[in-house]
């Protein structure tokens, strides 16, 4: 029988070091670094963008133009404009970190004509998506200016709703995808869900190893069925074994209904922000030749407070997807019964996406989703020590 593996977290990342190598602990390093300059440039973004155009009087200069409050269409108009303008001025930090970064890790894949063409699509999707949301936000303060909380509620969950049952689409229009040729390797992931209770729609391969080293899978919704989507990179780097071990963990936030969980506090935090937009643009929103909460005019500034809000609430966010993180952890271990198996896919996953074994506490607290690898198995390691015990 083996000894039981140390649970001494500088230990487990020492280990975990060793396994990525002095060149991946490098970039892994660089990466964590560029990621905190990254949060930072995305808060300051917005402020730019609101003391471009509203002290200026661009703003104001541009709903006169368009008319932007005399109807729903040039409303929108307006907000697209406002979105165009902020996407080619993010257009540069877009290629420093998404292009020339991961050139510098060694992820990317695509040439920049590829690259810079998925970032159209994108930014059509996006802007489209989100200009009809924030369309409905103006009009619902428009139409009921004494009872838009229950309009802007029923909005964010529509909104919430249709993001969800689009990520199929999503997914296609940013991949190529093909079906999965391994009878063996279906019949083990069918087998999985069976255990689990949750309906098996097949498996899509996304062809992500045409752009990106990077490796990923998740579950997505199929009819009445749930669907994996799996990175052909993730089938290279790993085994049958492993493959499972990370779509177990998958079904853990699928069997846990951490999706809707997570949903309902992004809604509640969304509505939240737009409540208080709402009471600065009463208060503020008359300057600069602006109107209020209702006019379109005031967009720069209330994308500003809700970046600065979502930033804010993020870290409570972050706080609880970690939670669910260790737990759907735990469920694939339990489901798998490998826990040796799904340590080393995590140091994989470290090394293909090039991650900091474990980050400086405040920014894994602050600024991580996802737990550090070193936590991650370390947690493991104990679970697997109490399972011993009996």
């Amino acid at each position: 029988m083996n000894p039981p593996k140390t649970t001494d977290l500088e230990s487990i990342i020492q280990e975990v070091e060793a396994a990525l190598g002095k060149e991946d602990l490098t970039k892994a390093k660089y990466q964590a670094r560029i990621r905190l300059v990254r949060f930072f440039i995305g808060l300051v973004i917005p402020l730019i963008l609101a003391l471009l155009w509203l002290p200026t009087g661009w703003a104001v200069a541009l709903r006169d133009a368009l008319q932007g409050n005399a109807a729903w269409w040039r409303t929108w108009a307006v907000i697209v404009v406002f979105m165009l303008f902020s996407t080619l001025l993010g257009f540069p930090v877009a290629w420093y970190f998404d292009f020339y970064v991961e050139n510098r890790l060694g992820t990317n894949r695509q040439s920049f004509r590829g690259w810079l063409w998925d970032q159209i699509k994108q930014a059509t999707v996006g802007i489209l998506i989100q200009s009809l949301l924030f369309l409905g936000v103006y009009t619902i303060f428009r139409l009921w200016p004494d009872t838009w909380f229950w309009g802007i509620s029923a909005l964010v969950v529509v909104f919430l709703g249709a993001t969800y049952l689009l990520q199929p689409l999503l997914v296609r229009l940013q991949y190529k995808t093909e079906p999965l040729d391994d009878p063996e390797l279906d019949a083990r992931l069918k087998a999985l869900f069976a255990k689990a209770g949750v309906r098996y729609a097949g498996v899509a391969v996304i062809k992500a190893g045409e752009k990106t080293a990077r490796t990923n899978a998740a579950l997505i919704p199929k009819g009445t069925g749930t669907q994996v989507v799996v990175f052909d990179t993730l089938l290279e780097a790993t085994t049958p074994e492993g493959v499972e071990g990370v779509v177990a963990h998958e079904l853990g936030h699928k069997v846990h209904r951490d999706l809707a969980k997570l949903m309902t506090l992004i809604g509640v935090m969304f509505i939240a922000a737009l409540a208080v937009s709402y009471e600065v643009l009463q208060s503020v929103g008359h300057i600069w030749g602006l109107e209020g909460p209702t006019d379109v005019a005031t967009f720069p500034l209330l994308d500003l407070i809700v970046a600065w809000l979502f930033a804010a609430m993020q870290v409570a966010l972050n706080m609880y997807s970690r939670k669910v993180e260790y737990a759907a952890d735990r469920f694939a271990v339990e489901t798998t019964q490998r826990p040796d198996v799904f340590e080393e896919v995590l140091i994989m996953l470290a090394k293909d996406n090039k991650a900091l074994p474990q980050p400086p506490v405040w920014v894994e607290t602050l600024l991580h989703s996802h737990p550090s690898i070193a936590h991650r198995i370390q947690a493991i390691r104990k679970m697997a020590q109490q399972e011993q015990r009996g």
